[in-house]
This record gives structure tokens, sequence and C-alpha cells, in this order.
């Protein structure tokens, strides 16, 4: 991270924090925002903790912004991170030559001028300027998934159903959607899953689970957590990291002897009752099947991936029943990190 780059890197890192709020970024998912390394952004961090910006706690990777962006000015974060002379004058001239002996005054006047234009204006832009530039520029390339969405809401929006979307994976010509869909009052978890040719839809599927207030014994819900998709993550590792997770844990029957090697240890789940950590997964899987009643996968049908998320959507049976298993995936640190899911029986 180069001097002259520190205020760039520490606005990018401020904007991150504030449109991923819910998300608890570590340094290290700053760092691949960013491409560099951790340890220069726990350092940049560091300043904008001194200069009351953010705060952090000690153990856990959580970094919170300690004021609204509208009320950081660019000027704060420059004086945070960067704030040295932003046009220098070289001291080491001739001064007996006509222009080595006066240039250093000419251009230290000028130089003074110009650095407190520029401090005026980064006083006049704040952060919330720089987060809605980088918003409608996004937007601005969402065009193909935004048209695919409207798209899909057409097939979805019926007569007294409203339909809340809160997690979108875009992969080629496939589209998914996890919402919370409300048909005449009553809440339902989907997951509506469209392959278009176009703009038509070729193939539809779905699947849905009613919505509970209830939550885990974590304290989650079946449709909280992350939902933004981090593109520094690329989708074929995404894919083939849910795909071989799959086939090593759940294909054929649970395995989850071999789950260290693909989920972490703090694993978040979303399925009603279960707790969070791999450990307590797996002490209900081996429950389950003592008694007969585990998933066993047949196999994979489908894995939409897009940057960090991957939907699976398998086929395979419990007590006897064919069911259809679609399984979103978060992925961090190249393991599986959280869990969405519904299960039902085939119709």
């Amino acid at each position: 991270m180069r001097l002259n780059t520190r205020m760039s890197d520490a606005i990018h890192t401020l904007a991150l924090l504030s449109i991923r709020e819910k998300e608890n970024l570590s340094s290290t998912q700053i760092a691949q925002s960013v491409n560099t390394n951790p340890v220069l952004i726990r350092q940049l961090v560091g300043d904008l903790k001194q200069a009351g910006l953010v705060s952090t706690q000690r153990g856990v990777s959580k970094i919170t912004l300690l004021k609204a962006p509208e009320d950081i000015s660019l000027l704060a974060i420059y004086q945070a991170v960067d704030d040295h002379q932003l046009l220098n004058v070289d001291i080491n001239t001739n001064l007996n030559c006509i222009v080595g002996g006066n240039i250093q005054s000419v251009l230290g006047d000028y130089y003074q001028e110009l650095t407190e234009k520029v401090k005026q204006q980064l006083g006049q832009t704040t952060l919330a300027d720089m987060i809605a530039q980088i918003l409608a520029q996004a937007n601005a390339k969402k065009g193909p998934l935004m048209k695919k969405i409207d798209l899909a809401l057409q097939e979805l929006q019926k007569a007294n159903t409203q339909v809340k979307v809160v997690r979108t994976l875009l992969d080629g010509d496939w589209l998914a959607l996890h919402t919370l869909t409300t048909t005449d009052g009553v809440q339902s978890v989907t997951f509506d899953v469209f392959q278009f040719a176009g703009d038509t839809v070729q193939k539809q599927l779905h699947t849905a689970t009613p919505y509970l207030e209830t939550p885990t014994p974590s304290g989650h819900t079946q449709l909280d957590g992350p939902v933004m998709i981090d593109a520094n993550f690329k989708a074929e590792e995404t894919r083939q990291l849910v795909t071989d997770t799959i086939n090593a844990t759940l294909m054929n029957g649970p395995h989850l002897e071999h789950a260290d090697a693909y989920m972490s240890a703090d694993y978040i789940q979303h399925h009603v009752g279960i707790p969070d950590g791999l450990e307590t997964v797996k002490k209900g899987v081996q429950m389950l099947k003592s008694v007969g009643k585990e998933s066993i996968y047949t196999a994979i049908d489908h894995v939409i991936a897009d940057g960090n998320f991957a939907l699976a959507i398998s086929e395979g049976h419990a007590e006897g029943i064919d069911k259809t298993y679609y399984d979103l995936f978060r992925v961090e640190d190249n393991l599986i990190a959280e869990h969405w899911d519904i299960v039902n029986p085939v119709k």
C-alpha cells in the first residue's frame, strides 16, 4: 500500500464497512476487496481508529463505523491516514541560478494555494457522497441482472402475492432468488430459480417452506445474514467447493467425519432448530442416523454460483420419502461458512 494510495484505500475500507455493515467484515475480507495484504489493512484501520472514525474489538473480527457516512468528510479521512504535503517543492536547487534561486518561493506559494483549495473541497465532500456514487455506478452495471429479476418477479407476483427478494445469484443464464413471499397474509421462505434464453424464461424451479418467527438456538432466522455477493470470489471456485462438500459429506448418506476439510468450525446454520457450530451439526446428524432419519443425497442437479454464494439443488431421500434439497452456502476462507436450506418431499 503506497503512501499516495492510503487515502483511496481508507475510503474504500470505510465505504465497504458501511455498505456491508451487517456482515462483521474482517481485515482479511476487506483486504480481498482492496487487493492488498491484511496486515496493511490492519495498520490502516489502526489509523482510522486513532482518528475516531472506527472502533474494533479485541479478539473479534468486527470493525464498526463510529460516525454516519454523511458525518465523515474526505478531509477527516485524509488527515487520519495521509496527512502529508500534497505538493512538494525541491529544496535542493542551485540558489545561484536565476531559476533555482527563485522557484522555491514561487512554487511554494502556488502549491500552498492549491493545497488549501483541495482541502476545502475534501472538507465539503463526505463518505456518503462517495458511497452514493459507488452504488449508482454498481447499479448501472447491474442492468442485465435487474432485467432478469424484473422478468422473474413478473412470474412470481400474482394476485394477493408479494415477494421480497433477499438474495440474488446470477450465473450465466441462471438466476436464483431467495425470497420472503406473502400470499393472503401467509409468509413463506422460497428459492425460485429461472433459466433464461434471452428475455424468455425457459425453465423455472421452486421450493417453499413456512416462515417461522422462532429463531434458531443461535438466534438466526431462515433469511437473515449476509446478502451481498462478494465479487472478489471466483464463482467457479465456489461452485467446486460446494460440489466437493456435498459429495464428500452428504452423498449416499452423511459422512461428516470429513466435514472439517470443507466446513468452518464456526459454521453458521439457519435451519430452524439447529444451533451454530460444526461439532453440533455432527452430533445432530449422528443422532438422526442412529434412528434412521438421516437425509441421504443421491444426485446434484444444479449448482448456481455467484461470487462467494452457491445454491445447490439436489435429490435424495429420508425415511423412505424422496426429497429435493435446496442448500444455499456462503464461502469464506476456502470453507463453507454459512448455510440456508429448504427440504421438501418430491411432488
